[in-house]
C-alpha cells in the first residue's frame, strides 16, 4: 500500500483500537436542508468535541468548516451526489467532485455511492473503478458505500446482497466498505470474512430508539466491523455531542448499550 494512503488511513482508524467513528454531514446533497444539518458550522463546531474520529461531507461544504475540523478529525470528502430525493432516479449518483479537488480541500478520503442491484449497477462500477484509479495516483483511500437496490437486489438487508456488493466493491479497489448490518451476528460475520477490506455499519433514517440503534452497532462491531459512519442517528438527536460520545463508548470501549448512556448521563 502506498504510503500516501498508509498515513490517511491512519488519521481515519485510531492507532490504539484499529476502529473509527465518522459522522456524516453529507445528508444535504441528497435531501436538502434536513433537520439537524441547517446551521452547519455550529453543528460542525458541536462535533469536533466530542470522541469521533472523523467527518463526511461534500468538498464545498469542507471548505466552509476547513478552520473547525483542521487538527480535530480526519475528514471525508463524499465527490458524488446527483440522485436526490427529488430526481428521476435516486441511484444515479454521478460525480460533483474529483479526487484532486478532494485532496485540495484537505480531504483524507473519498466516498462515492454504490447501488448493486439497480439498474444504473454497471455505470456505478465503472464510476467506482475510475475513481479508484485517480486516487491510487494521489495515495488517497476510497471509501464505497455499498447499499443493495431493486429491481435486481429488492431486500437491502440481504446479507449474500451486503455480501456481493461489498464484495465487489473491494475487487475494484475499495479501501473501506461503508454497509448496512443484516440484523443478525453470523451473517454479519461471514460477510466480514468474505470481503478482505475494514466494513463501517452505516447508520441509515433516525432510529425511533437510541437504545435500539447503539444495540445494533453494538452487535456489528461485535461481529467484526471496524467502526460505525453515522449521520441522523447521531445529529438529529437533542444533543449530538452526547450521542457521538455513546457511539465512541461502544466503538472504542467495548461499552454496552446501557453503560455507554449512563457515563453520559
Amino acid at each position: 500500500m502506498m504510503s500516501g494512503k498508509v498515513i490517511r488511513l491512519g488519521r481515519i482508524f485510531r492507532k490504539t483500537t484499529g476502529k473509527a467513528v465518522i459522522i456524516a454531514l453529507d445528508h444535504g446533497r441528497r435531501h436538502g436542508p434536513i433537520k439537524g444539518i441547517e446551521k452547519f458550522r455550529e453543528l460542525v463546531a458541536k462535533l469536533v468535541n466530542a470522541d469521533i474520529d472523523g467527518v463526511m461531507a461534500t468538498p464545498s461544504m469542507i471548505e466552509k468548516v476547513a478552520d473547525i475540523v483542521a487538527g480535530r478529525v480526519a475528514v471525508v470528502a463524499r465527490i458524488d451526489g446527483t440522485g436526490t430525493i427529488k430526481s428521476p432516479d435516486e441511484t444515479d449518483d454521478r460525480l460533483i467532485a474529483s479526487v484532486e479537488r478532494a485532496i485540495r480541500v484537505g480531504a483524507d478520503s473519498v466516498s462515492v455511492m454504490l447501488y448493486p442491484g439497480s439498474e444504473r449497477e454497471v455505470q456505478l462500477w465503472e464510476k467506482l473503478a475510475r475513481v479508484v484509479e485517480e486516487a491510487d495516483y494521489y495515495g488517497i483511500p476510497v471509501l464505497a458505500e455499498v447499499i443493495p437496490r431493486p429491481p435486481n437486489l429488492p431486500n437491502k438487508l440481504d446479507p449474500e446482497a451486503i455480501a456481493y456488493g461489498s464484495r465487489i466493491a473491494s475487487e475494484l479497489g475499495a479501501d473501506i466498505i461503508k454497509t448496512l448490518y443484516p440484523g443478525n451476528k453470523e451473517s454479519f460475520r461471514d460477510i466480514v470474512d468474505k470481503v478482505p477490506v475494514p466494513i463501517l455499519v452505516l447508520g441509515g433514517p433516525k432510529s425511533e430508539s437510541f437504545t435500539a440503534f447503539l444495540s445494533m452497532v453494538k452487535d456489528a462491531v461485535d461481529s467484526g466491523a471496524k467502526g460505525a459512519v453515522i449521520g441522523r442517528n447521531v445529529f438529529q438527536q437533542d444533543d449530538p455531542v452526547k450521542a457521538a460520545n455513546a457511539l465512541a463508548m461502544i466503538v472504542h470501549k467495548g461499552a454496552s448499550p446501557e453503560e455507554s448512556l449512563e457515563s453520559l448521563s
